[in-house]
Protein backbone atom coordinates (compact mmCIF):
# COMPACT_ATOMS: atom_id res chain seq x y z
CA UNK A 1 0.00 0.00 0.00
CA UNK A 2 1.25 3.46 -0.97
CA UNK A 3 0.23 6.07 1.61
CA UNK A 4 0.39 9.86 1.42
CA UNK A 5 0.59 11.43 4.87
CA UNK A 6 -0.36 15.12 5.05
CA UNK A 7 0.22 16.85 8.38
CA UNK A 8 1.57 20.07 9.89
CA UNK A 9 5.24 20.49 9.00
CA UNK A 10 5.22 24.08 10.17
CA UNK A 11 8.12 24.24 12.63
CA UNK A 12 6.72 22.75 15.82
CA UNK A 13 8.73 19.85 17.28
CA UNK A 14 5.54 18.30 18.70
CA UNK A 15 3.91 18.11 15.26
CA UNK A 16 6.99 16.48 13.76
CA UNK A 17 6.99 13.99 16.62
CA UNK A 18 3.34 13.03 16.06
CA UNK A 19 4.32 12.38 12.43
CA UNK A 20 6.67 9.70 13.78
CA UNK A 21 3.75 8.24 15.71
CA UNK A 22 1.46 8.16 12.67
CA UNK A 23 4.07 6.39 10.55
CA UNK A 24 4.74 3.88 13.32
CA UNK A 25 1.03 3.07 13.40
CA UNK A 26 0.69 2.79 9.63
CA UNK A 27 3.65 0.42 9.39
CA UNK A 28 2.39 -1.63 12.33
CA UNK A 29 -1.18 -2.10 11.10
CA UNK A 30 -1.16 -1.72 7.29
CA UNK A 31 0.78 -3.47 4.48
CA UNK A 32 2.99 -0.50 3.65
CA UNK A 33 5.03 -0.23 0.45
CA UNK A 34 6.05 3.35 1.14
CA UNK A 35 4.85 6.51 2.90
CA UNK A 36 5.11 9.87 1.20
CA UNK A 37 4.48 13.09 3.08
CA UNK A 38 3.43 16.65 2.40
CA UNK A 39 2.93 19.75 4.53
CA UNK A 40 -0.76 20.24 5.23
CA UNK A 41 -0.06 23.90 6.00
CA UNK A 42 1.63 24.56 2.67
CA UNK A 43 0.32 22.10 0.08
CA UNK A 44 -2.70 23.21 -1.91
CA UNK A 45 -4.76 20.21 -2.93
CA UNK A 46 -5.66 21.75 -6.28
CA UNK A 47 -7.19 19.92 -9.24
CA UNK A 48 -3.80 19.07 -10.77
CA UNK A 49 -2.29 17.77 -7.52
CA UNK A 50 -5.35 15.64 -6.77
CA UNK A 51 -5.63 14.12 -10.25
CA UNK A 52 -1.94 13.68 -11.08
CA UNK A 53 -0.42 12.92 -7.69
CA UNK A 54 -2.96 11.87 -5.06
CA UNK A 55 -5.20 9.72 -7.26
CA UNK A 56 -2.44 8.32 -9.48
CA UNK A 57 0.43 7.62 -7.10
CA UNK A 58 -1.21 6.60 -3.83
CA UNK A 59 -3.69 4.10 -2.44
CA UNK A 60 -4.57 5.94 0.77
CA UNK A 61 -4.45 9.56 1.94
CA UNK A 62 -4.01 10.19 5.68
CA UNK A 63 -4.64 13.73 6.91
CA UNK A 64 -3.49 14.43 10.48
CA UNK A 65 -3.07 14.20 13.37
CA UNK A 66 -2.40 17.49 15.07
CA UNK A 67 -4.56 20.47 15.98
CA UNK A 68 -5.58 21.16 12.41
CA UNK A 69 -9.05 22.45 13.34
CA UNK A 70 -7.67 25.93 13.84
CA UNK A 71 -6.83 29.11 11.96
CA UNK A 72 -9.77 31.46 11.41
CA UNK A 73 -7.57 33.47 9.00
CA UNK A 74 -6.93 30.41 6.81
CA UNK A 75 -8.87 30.09 3.53
CA UNK A 76 -11.12 27.29 4.85
CA UNK A 77 -11.01 28.19 8.55
CA UNK A 78 -8.89 25.12 9.27
CA UNK A 79 -5.59 23.91 7.89
CA UNK A 80 -6.62 21.69 4.96
CA UNK A 81 -6.01 23.68 1.78
CA UNK A 82 -8.56 22.21 -0.61
CA UNK A 83 -11.59 23.84 -2.23
CA UNK A 84 -14.76 22.36 -0.79
CA UNK A 85 -16.05 21.26 -4.21
CA UNK A 86 -12.80 19.37 -4.91
CA UNK A 87 -13.02 17.07 -1.89
CA UNK A 88 -15.23 14.65 -3.78
CA UNK A 89 -12.65 14.46 -6.60
CA UNK A 90 -10.30 12.47 -4.34
CA UNK A 91 -10.88 8.98 -5.73
CA UNK A 92 -8.68 7.01 -3.35
CA UNK A 93 -9.84 6.39 0.23
CA UNK A 94 -8.85 9.14 2.63
CA UNK A 95 -9.03 9.42 6.41
CA UNK A 96 -8.80 12.32 8.83
CA UNK A 97 -6.89 10.77 11.71
CA UNK A 98 -6.54 11.81 15.34
CA UNK A 99 -6.94 15.55 14.77
CA UNK A 100 -7.61 18.18 17.41
CA UNK A 101 -9.79 21.24 17.80
CA UNK A 102 -7.12 23.83 18.60
CA UNK A 103 -9.35 26.88 18.80
CA UNK A 104 -8.91 28.72 22.11
CA UNK A 105 -11.90 29.37 24.37
CA UNK A 106 -12.04 33.01 23.33
CA UNK A 107 -12.14 32.11 19.62
CA UNK A 108 -15.08 31.13 17.43
CA UNK A 109 -14.92 28.55 14.63
CA UNK A 110 -15.95 30.41 11.46
CA UNK A 111 -18.97 29.23 9.47
CA UNK A 112 -16.86 28.43 6.41
CA UNK A 113 -14.77 26.03 8.54
CA UNK A 114 -17.90 24.30 9.80
CA UNK A 115 -19.20 23.88 6.22
CA UNK A 116 -15.82 22.63 4.97
CA UNK A 117 -15.35 20.15 7.82
CA UNK A 118 -18.87 18.80 7.33
CA UNK A 119 -18.14 18.24 3.63
CA UNK A 120 -14.89 16.51 4.53
CA UNK A 121 -16.74 14.33 7.04
CA UNK A 122 -19.24 13.29 4.33
CA UNK A 123 -16.53 12.03 1.97
CA UNK A 124 -13.88 10.66 4.34
CA UNK A 125 -13.64 6.90 4.81
CA UNK A 126 -12.97 7.66 8.46
CA UNK A 127 -12.85 10.88 10.50
CA UNK A 128 -11.38 10.74 14.00
CA UNK A 129 -10.32 13.24 16.65
CA UNK A 130 -7.76 12.90 19.41
CA UNK A 131 -8.60 12.16 23.04
CA UNK A 132 -8.26 15.66 24.51
CA UNK A 133 -11.86 16.84 24.66
CA UNK A 134 -11.93 17.62 20.93
CA UNK A 135 -14.79 15.13 20.46
CA UNK A 136 -17.14 17.06 22.70
CA UNK A 137 -16.10 20.42 21.25
CA UNK A 138 -16.50 19.21 17.65
CA UNK A 139 -19.93 17.71 18.34
CA UNK A 140 -21.05 20.95 20.01
CA UNK A 141 -19.42 23.51 17.70
CA UNK A 142 -19.48 21.76 14.31
CA UNK A 143 -22.33 19.28 14.56
CA UNK A 144 -20.57 16.11 13.40
CA UNK A 145 -19.88 12.99 15.47
CA UNK A 146 -16.40 11.64 14.62
CA UNK A 147 -14.63 8.73 16.27
CA UNK A 148 -12.28 9.38 19.18
CA UNK A 149 -8.80 7.82 19.13
CA UNK A 150 -5.64 8.25 21.20
CA UNK A 151 -3.43 10.99 19.81
CA UNK A 152 -0.88 9.46 17.41
CA UNK A 153 1.86 11.11 19.47
CA UNK A 154 1.32 8.34 22.01
CA UNK A 155 2.98 5.97 19.52
CA UNK A 156 6.37 7.60 19.00
CA UNK A 157 7.81 4.60 20.86
CA UNK A 158 5.94 1.89 18.93
CA UNK A 159 8.61 -0.44 17.49
CA UNK A 160 11.05 2.46 17.89
CA UNK A 161 13.99 2.91 20.29
CA UNK A 162 15.58 6.14 21.50
CA UNK A 163 18.97 6.60 23.13
CA UNK A 164 19.39 8.39 26.45
CA UNK A 165 20.67 11.93 25.77
CA UNK A 166 21.72 12.92 29.34
CA UNK A 167 23.30 10.68 31.97
CA UNK A 168 22.33 12.86 34.94
CA UNK A 169 18.90 12.80 36.55
CA UNK A 170 16.90 15.57 34.90
CA UNK A 171 13.41 16.98 34.66
CA UNK A 172 11.88 18.82 31.73
CA UNK A 173 10.07 22.14 31.80
CA UNK A 174 8.23 22.89 28.56
CA UNK A 175 6.63 26.34 28.27
CA UNK A 176 4.71 27.87 25.35
CA UNK A 177 5.09 31.46 24.18
CA UNK A 178 3.34 31.65 20.80
CA UNK A 179 -0.19 33.11 20.69
CA UNK A 180 0.67 34.77 24.01
CA UNK A 181 -2.50 36.87 24.09
CA UNK A 182 -4.65 33.74 24.13
CA UNK A 183 -2.39 31.83 26.53
CA UNK A 184 -1.87 34.54 29.17
CA UNK A 185 -4.63 37.07 28.60
CA UNK A 186 -2.50 40.10 29.52
CA UNK A 187 1.11 41.23 30.01
CA UNK A 188 0.52 41.26 33.77
CA UNK A 189 -0.59 37.63 33.74
CA UNK A 190 2.47 36.69 31.72
CA UNK A 191 4.79 38.46 34.21
CA UNK A 192 3.14 36.65 37.12
CA UNK A 193 3.52 33.35 35.28
CA UNK A 194 7.24 34.00 34.72
CA UNK A 195 7.77 34.79 38.41
CA UNK A 196 5.96 31.61 39.44
CA UNK A 197 7.93 29.49 36.97
CA UNK A 198 11.24 30.97 38.18
CA UNK A 199 10.29 29.91 41.70
CA UNK A 200 9.47 26.41 40.45
CA UNK A 201 12.69 26.15 38.42
CA UNK A 202 14.79 27.28 41.40
CA UNK A 203 13.06 24.73 43.63
CA UNK A 204 13.70 21.91 41.13
CA UNK A 205 17.29 22.89 40.39
CA UNK A 206 18.40 22.01 43.93
CA UNK A 207 17.67 18.31 43.24
CA UNK A 208 17.74 17.87 39.45
CA UNK A 209 19.26 19.14 36.29
CA UNK A 210 16.43 21.22 34.81
CA UNK A 211 16.06 21.10 31.05
CA UNK A 212 13.88 23.60 29.20
CA UNK A 213 12.39 22.16 26.01
CA UNK A 214 11.06 24.76 23.54
CA UNK A 215 8.87 23.27 20.79
CA UNK A 216 8.68 26.37 18.57
CA UNK A 217 11.10 29.26 18.18
CA UNK A 218 8.88 31.64 20.18
CA UNK A 219 9.29 29.34 23.20
CA UNK A 220 13.04 29.96 23.30
CA UNK A 221 12.72 33.53 24.62
CA UNK A 222 10.32 32.55 27.40
CA UNK A 223 12.53 29.62 28.42
CA UNK A 224 15.55 31.92 28.66
CA UNK A 225 13.56 34.47 30.63
CA UNK A 226 12.52 31.89 33.22
CA UNK A 227 15.86 30.11 33.59
CA UNK A 228 17.93 33.30 33.67
CA UNK A 229 20.11 33.54 36.79
CA UNK A 230 19.18 30.08 38.08
CA UNK A 231 21.95 27.49 38.41
CA UNK A 232 21.58 23.95 37.07
CA UNK A 233 19.09 25.05 34.39
CA UNK A 234 19.76 24.38 30.72
CA UNK A 235 17.92 24.52 27.43
CA UNK A 236 18.15 21.86 24.77
CA UNK A 237 19.81 22.84 21.49
CA UNK A 238 16.72 24.03 19.65
CA UNK A 239 18.70 24.92 16.53
CA UNK A 240 19.93 21.34 16.23
CA UNK A 241 16.76 19.50 17.22
CA UNK A 242 14.37 21.61 15.14
CA UNK A 243 13.13 20.11 13.00
CA UNK A 244 15.07 17.44 11.16
CA UNK A 245 16.22 15.89 14.46
CA UNK A 246 12.84 15.80 16.20
CA UNK A 247 13.36 12.10 16.88
CA UNK A 248 16.24 13.03 19.20
CA UNK A 249 13.96 15.49 21.02
CA UNK A 250 11.60 12.57 21.69
CA UNK A 251 14.45 10.77 23.45
CA UNK A 252 14.73 13.58 26.00
CA UNK A 253 11.14 12.97 27.07
CA UNK A 254 11.61 9.22 27.41
CA UNK A 255 14.36 9.42 30.02
CA UNK A 256 13.19 12.40 32.12
CA UNK A 257 12.31 11.85 35.77
CA UNK A 258 9.11 13.82 35.18
CA UNK A 259 7.84 16.66 33.00
CA UNK A 260 6.06 19.98 33.51
CA UNK A 261 4.38 20.81 30.22
CA UNK A 262 2.42 23.71 28.77
CA UNK A 263 1.77 22.07 25.37
CA UNK A 264 -0.34 19.09 24.35
CA UNK A 265 2.51 17.09 22.87
CA UNK A 266 4.69 18.06 25.81
CA UNK A 267 2.14 16.08 27.84
CA UNK A 268 1.59 13.26 25.34
CA UNK A 269 5.20 12.30 24.59
CA UNK A 270 6.33 11.66 28.19
CA UNK A 271 3.05 9.97 29.13
CA UNK A 272 3.56 7.60 26.18
CA UNK A 273 6.77 6.43 27.85
CA UNK A 274 5.25 6.15 31.32
CA UNK A 275 6.98 9.35 32.50
CA UNK A 276 4.90 11.26 35.09
CA UNK A 277 3.68 14.60 33.76
CA UNK A 278 2.12 17.69 35.30
CA UNK A 279 0.08 19.71 32.79
CA UNK A 280 0.34 23.51 32.92
CA UNK A 281 -3.04 24.24 31.38
CA UNK A 282 -3.69 27.26 29.16
CA UNK A 283 -5.92 25.69 26.47
CA UNK A 284 -9.01 23.45 26.75
CA UNK A 285 -7.06 20.53 25.23
CA UNK A 286 -4.55 20.42 28.11
CA UNK A 287 -7.06 19.81 30.86
CA UNK A 288 -9.23 17.87 28.40
CA UNK A 289 -6.45 15.35 27.80
CA UNK A 290 -5.80 14.86 31.50
CA UNK A 291 -9.52 14.38 32.14
CA UNK A 292 -9.76 11.77 29.35
CA UNK A 293 -6.80 9.94 30.90
CA UNK A 294 -8.24 10.22 34.44
CA UNK A 295 -5.22 12.31 35.43
CA UNK A 296 -7.02 15.53 36.37
CA UNK A 297 -5.21 15.64 39.71
CA UNK A 298 -2.02 16.34 37.78
CA UNK A 299 -3.28 19.40 35.91
CA UNK A 300 -2.90 23.02 37.05
CA UNK A 301 -4.40 26.03 35.27
CA UNK A 302 -1.76 28.73 34.76
CA UNK A 303 -4.13 31.56 35.79
CA UNK A 304 -4.92 29.94 39.14
CA UNK A 305 -4.01 32.46 41.91
CA UNK A 306 -2.01 29.69 43.64
CA UNK A 307 -0.43 28.37 40.44
CA UNK A 308 3.20 28.28 41.64
CA UNK A 309 2.33 26.80 45.03
CA UNK A 310 0.04 24.19 43.48
CA UNK A 311 2.71 23.02 41.04
CA UNK A 312 5.27 22.61 43.82
CA UNK A 313 2.70 20.74 45.93
CA UNK A 314 2.07 18.38 43.03
CA UNK A 315 5.80 17.85 42.51
CA UNK A 316 6.10 16.89 46.19
CA UNK A 317 3.17 14.49 45.82
CA UNK A 318 4.73 13.10 42.65
CA UNK A 319 7.96 12.27 44.44
CA UNK A 320 5.98 10.15 46.90
CA UNK A 321 3.79 8.49 44.25
CA UNK A 322 6.31 8.15 41.42
CA UNK A 323 6.29 4.35 41.14
CA UNK A 324 2.51 4.03 41.33
CA UNK A 325 2.13 6.91 38.86
CA UNK A 326 4.42 5.15 36.38
CA UNK A 327 2.50 1.88 36.74
CA UNK A 328 -0.74 3.75 36.20
CA UNK A 329 0.63 5.25 32.98
CA UNK A 330 1.80 1.88 31.66
CA UNK A 331 -1.67 0.42 32.18
CA UNK A 332 -3.18 3.48 30.55
CA UNK A 333 -0.93 3.13 27.50
CA UNK A 334 -1.82 -0.55 27.16
CA UNK A 335 -5.52 0.37 27.17
CA UNK A 336 -4.96 3.07 24.52
CA UNK A 337 -3.10 0.61 22.31
CA UNK A 338 -6.07 -1.76 22.54
CA UNK A 339 -8.36 1.07 21.43
CA UNK A 340 -6.04 1.99 18.56
CA UNK A 341 -5.78 -1.65 17.47
CA UNK A 342 -9.56 -1.84 17.26
CA UNK A 343 -9.62 1.34 15.17
CA UNK A 344 -7.15 -0.07 12.64
CA UNK A 345 -8.91 -3.43 12.54
CA UNK A 346 -12.08 -1.57 11.55
CA UNK A 347 -10.14 0.58 9.08
CA UNK A 348 -8.76 -2.51 7.37
CA UNK A 349 -12.31 -3.84 7.00
CA UNK A 350 -13.44 -0.52 5.50
CA UNK A 351 -10.51 -0.52 3.08
CA UNK A 352 -11.29 -4.11 2.03
CA UNK A 353 -14.94 -3.22 1.39
CA UNK A 354 -13.84 -0.14 -0.53
CA UNK A 355 -11.91 -2.41 -2.89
Amino acid sequence: MRVLHSYCLNYNIGDYALGIGVKNLLRNFLPIDFIGETNLQGRYFNEYYISQVVNKKYDLLVVGGGGIIHGSHWPNGWFWLIDKDLIQSIKIPFIIYGVGDNYFQDERIPDRAIDHIKETFRHALSFSVRNDGSLERVINDIGIHPEEVPDPGFYVGLNTEYSRPINDKYVIIQVANDKAGHRFGSDLNRKQFVLAMKKIARYLSSSYKVLFAPHVYDDVALSKEIMGGIENCYMWDFGYLAFDHSDKAVGYYKYAEFVLSMRGHGQILPISFGVPTIALCNHPKHKGLMEKLSLSDWAVTIDDPRFGELVIEKIEALKKENSSFQERLHLLNAKMLDNTTRFFDELNLKLARNG
